[in-house]
């Protein structure tokens, strides 16, 4: 029983020894094995980030634009169907513009070899004083058809105009930035604090083909002639892009953008074919048509909402660190861009008093003062952006106390790539879903394109914005030379004496 037991035991400890030994043999293959398949896991993401970041590097990010249709059959993603549905996406827009920006893009080919649609003559020269907030974009196109004009331009053709235009009586009301406005929202009524403008209703939308802010919204010359991108006056474009003084919490001044461009221009597509349009400039791989304009919320229009621009901000592979040498002490830890801003919303108003879920006290008197805003970081610890639209309401109580609120409308979240574009998503405040295009523009990031649009196609939503840094560049503070100390003084047999 002993021999059994050691036996037994023996071949017990045997087996172990090789179960261990095949064990740990198998278990150094596999360590191994993980080991490699980890190393070319990383390879592979290594290499997968490294063509990322190549493409970011060579693409230039220069604005984006959706579209909402208000019963149209433009292609917008989902069919050929006549509705009122929005992009299911934004389109990103990557070849360089030319700086007139006196034409926007509006309609590419469903094939691959046919012709690009874009609005001509979206030129602002004429418009000298920022006092009345419109502007007429003269001598386009109205009624869905481009082909039939003989209406010559005096010099011909040029860079981006045809040599021919519109009918000479077809003009387009476009909105533009007002010098004292506060109140750029559909909100209208006793509880507004601007009296002095008549509020921008959809009524009074309707009456017009865009609303446009920022760079080129204040011009001199003539539209009808060629664009040389220059004589662009030195007025305030943008609303809520700086304070008014030292005490203005909310941002009620304007100023220049000197690169963004945003808003929204209305097209008019629906049920219009190639032929019914004339040819554009030869500036396409397959040629291009202008595009016919149309009236806000008409029946068979496409609203057009974007941002773009020129100078963006150029790829570097270190560009929030770049940036935080830009804003901050060298000794100083990476802080935030604040930018602040305006923006162009459809269907994303609310009332403070009634959805705010604030108490209505019996008495209190609450007031529209200015919107909409946008206010935006950018984390250059992280590269991460946080952001929301609001307007801004007081309400006064029965002891006449004034208390602002700040009422979001939606916001959004984002990463910095290192060419200054910013993608994430969007919340409306209601929880609805959407998505954030954005993008940097100017050496030292000085200004802030963006859209933001629903992901429900059909109960849509969004808005296209403008903003300005508010950050200043860190200037060193001056070295103070010290008073030179005289090395001899009076010498006399008082100061002789011990």
């Amino acid at each position: 029983m002993k021999n059994n037991k050691f036996i037994k035991f023996s071949l017990t400890v045997a087996c172990a020894a090789v179960l261990a030994a095949c064990g740990s043999s198998g278990g150094s293959n596999n360590a191994a094995a993980e080991e490699a398949a980890k190393q070319q896991a990383a390879e592979k993401a290594a290499e997968k980030a490294a063509a990322a970041e190549a493409l970011v590097a060579k693409t230039k990010d220069v604005g984006a634009k959706f579209v909402k249709k208000t019963q149209s059959n433009l292609n917008v993603g989902e069919g050929v169907e006549t509705n009122s549905k929005s992009s299911v996406s934004p389109t990103n827009m990557t070849v360089e513009l030319h700086p007139s920006l006196d034409t926007i893009v509006v309609a590419i080919p469903l094939q691959g070899d046919a012709k690009q649609a874009y609005l001509e003559d979206f030129d602002f020269r004429g418009n000298e004083a920022n006092t009345s907030g419109e502007h007429v974009l003269k001598h386009i196109y109205m009624n869905g058809t481009t082909k039939d004009t003989t209406r010559g331009r005096v010099d011909g053709e040029s860079a981006t105009k045809t040599a021919s235009m519109g009918e000479k009586d077809v003009d387009g009301k476009a909105f533009v930035y007002e010098e004292g406005r506060l109140n750029y929202t559909r909100t209208e009524g006793k509880n507004v604090a601007d009296t002095d403008h008549a509020a921008r209703t959809n009524a009074a939308l309707a009456k017009s083909v865009a609303e446009v802010y920022g760079h080129r919204t204040f011009v001199k010359g003539e539209s009808e002639t060629a664009n040389p991108a220059n004589d662009e006056l030195n007025l305030a474009n943008a609303p809520f892009t700086a304070k008014k003084d030292a005490n203005d919490k909310y941002y009620t001044a304007g100023s220049k953008l000197d690169y963004v461009q945003y808003g929204r221009v209305t097209s008019k597509l629906h049920a219009v074919k190639e032929a019914d349009l004339k040819d554009g400039k030869d500036v396409a791989q397959y040629g291009t048509k202008v595009a016919s304009y149309g009236l806000y919320g008409q029946d068979g229009t496409e609203d057009n909402y974007f941002y773009r621009g020129v100078n963006n901000t150029p790829y570097s592979a270190t560009l929030a660190s770049d940036l935080k040498n830009i804003y901050f002490a060298p000794e100083a830890p990476a802080g935030k861009l604040h930018y602040q801003g305006h923006a162009v919303t459809y269907n994303l108003d609310k009332d403070y008093k009634i959805d705010a879920g604030l108490p209505n006290a019996l008495g209190a008197e609450y007031k529209l003062i200015s919107g909409t805003h946008v206010a935006a970081d950018i984390d250059l610890a992280s590269k991460n952006v946080t952001g929301n639209l609001y307007n801004v309401w007081e309400e006064t109580n029965t002891q006449q106390q004034v208390k602002p609120h700040n009422v979001e409308l939606a916001n959004f979240n984002g990463t910095l790539a290192n060419n200054g574009s910013i993608s994430g998503s969007a919340t409306k405040h209601d929880g609805a879903q959407g998505v954030l295009k954005a993008s940097l523009y100017g050496a030292q990031a000085q200004e802030l394109g963006g859209v933001i649009s629903s992901n429900d196609t059909a109960n849509n939503w969004g808005a296209s914005f403008g903003a300005k840094v508010q950050n200043t560049p860190y200037q060193a503070p001056a070295v103070v030379t010290p008073p030179t100390v005289p090395a001899w003084g009076e010498s006399t047999n008082q100061n002789n004496r011990k």
